[in-house]
């Protein structure tokens, strides 16, 4: 970066920082981001850039284009928060709260996307650049999705999994993402080739017979007697799973029965079923169907398993990880870097993993817990500016020489599945099954 870009750099990340941190304090959920993302296009607008909005309901789509060949990379930041109790800038209306640190992916990647443009780097580039704010990566809500889903508003739970569906990505060479690491960033400012588990999410309605819990317990069939013998069979079963699988099962009960005065009727939990590879993950989820059917049969009520799809495991392509890896040196000490992690957690960049190129690079910069109510920004350099400056570094490396280092790592990728296969998979995982008493 020489010292003209530099200079238009270091006044844009104070733009993009003062923008991320206040969609840190008014977060929302997925699908529902109307003010973060209309504070995404005052800016571009601001800035004569123009942009395709509703995109996958609440995205936004912005391109730099060279105007000469070449190869097409996406920048991909994200819109949405999680629900978490007790954090000071939770949202009142459904406990949204910034507590994986989108507000500050959406900060870099304008930061790129802005001093791209306004340093006018692309006249001495090839190809494109395109800017993907992408909603609802977190995977909660969902009776709110699945009406939308049903309104024909969108196909998919997941953001990534709308553009997906709507050939966003169709194009694209490369994509790349970054996001707050889940490792101790007081030992690590970076995290490279990082693999996340996949999930399935699952829903089980236990179906009993409500009765008067005081005076005829006997004449219910008690639906809370039954999620508890399935959530001890799930437990019981965790001695089988390989520990080389990664495997997570974990679940909440989001209804308890009606009243404390009658013999629960209908009891619901949730629950994600995680692993490192797809057979892992429906291995285990053979297991976990086993398990609530036998809490079930073992009270008498019918049940009722309704499976979502989650997202996909990630696996970030090589040659991409080592050409930023180069980049991120010139910032960030070689000991400050972790390489080939595996994390438990899991994200929708997994499913992209699967089709396409990518890299999603774990920052530092944040303290608290991930997901708690103490989140938020420590150190603005490592979350902000040293994110955001190696991957302008790399944008450049890649769309130079008429884009050959892209187009190398292109011709290298090989995809998991095809887009046809992948959203046929989707498909073939939403479903409902009934189980009826004695079945």
């Amino acid at each position: 970066m020489d010292a003209k870009m530099k200079h238009i750099f270091d006044e844009t990340i104070k733009q993009t920082i003062e923008l991320a941190e206040d969609i840190y304090k008014h977060p929302e959920l997925g699908y529902k981001e109307v003010r973060t993302a209309g504070k995404v296009k005052e800016i571009l607008e601001a800035e004569g850039i123009p942009y395709q909005d509703h995109v996958a309901y609440t995205g936004i789509l912005a391109t730099l284009d060279s105007g000469k060949p070449g190869p097409h990379i996406g920048l991909i930041c994200e819109l949405d928060g999680v629900p978490t109790l007790n954090h000071p800038y939770a949202n009142k209306e459904d406990n949204a709260a910034h507590t994986c640190g989108h507000y500050a992916q959406i900060g870099a990647m304008m930061g790129v996307f802005l001093s791209l443009n306004k340093a006018k780097v692309m006249d001495q580039l090839c190809g494109k650049v395109t800017l993907v704010v992408t909603p609802a990566e977190e995977f909660c809500d969902l009776e709110y999705r699945k009406g939308l889903i049903a309104e024909g508003k969108i196909k998919h739970a997941s953001g990534k999994q709308e553009m997906i569906e709507l050939g966003v990505f169709d194009d694209m060479a490369l994509i790349l993402s970054c996001h707050t690491m889940g490792l101790d960033m007081n030992v690590y400012d970076a995290e490279i080739g990082a693999g996340l588990n996949g999930f399935l999410c699952k829903k089980a309605i236990f179906h009993g017979k409500g009765a008067h819990a005081g005076s005829n317990p006997a004449g219910g069939i008690n639906a809370l007697n039954a999620a508890n013998l399935a959530m001890t069979g799930i437990n019981f079963l965790r001695e089988t799973f390989r520990e080389e699988d990664a495997i997570r099962v974990h679940f909440v009960v989001k209804e308890g029965g009606q009243t404390v005065n009658t013999v629960p009727e209908r009891v619901t939990m949730e629950m994600y079923v995680r692993a490192k590879t797809v057979d892992a993950i429906l291995e285990t989820d053979q297991k976990v169907t086993r398990a609530l059917r036998a809490g079930a049969l073992a009270i008498g009520c019918d049940l009722e398993i309704i499976d979502t799809p989650g997202y996909l495991p990630l696996h970030q392509d090589k040659n991409l990880t080592e050409l930023v890896k180069t980049h991120i040196l010139n910032y960030v000490s070689s000991e400050r870097i972790a390489q080939g992690t595996h994390g438990f957690a899991s994200g929708d960049m997994g499913d992209l993993s699967s089709l396409y190129p990518i890299v999603e690079i774990g920052v530092g910069g944040f303290t608290g817990t991930m997901h708690g109510c103490d989140f938020r920004t420590a150190d603005y350099e490592q979350a902000y500016h040293i994110p955001a400056a190696y991957f302008i570094d790399t944008i450049i490396d890649l769309l130079s020489d008429g884009g050959k280092k892209a187009y190398d790592i292109k011709e290298k990728f090989n995809p998991i599945m095809s887009k046809e296969a992948y959203l046929a998979m989707l498909d073939g995982f939403n479903k409902t099954t009934i189980y009826k008493k004695g079945e």
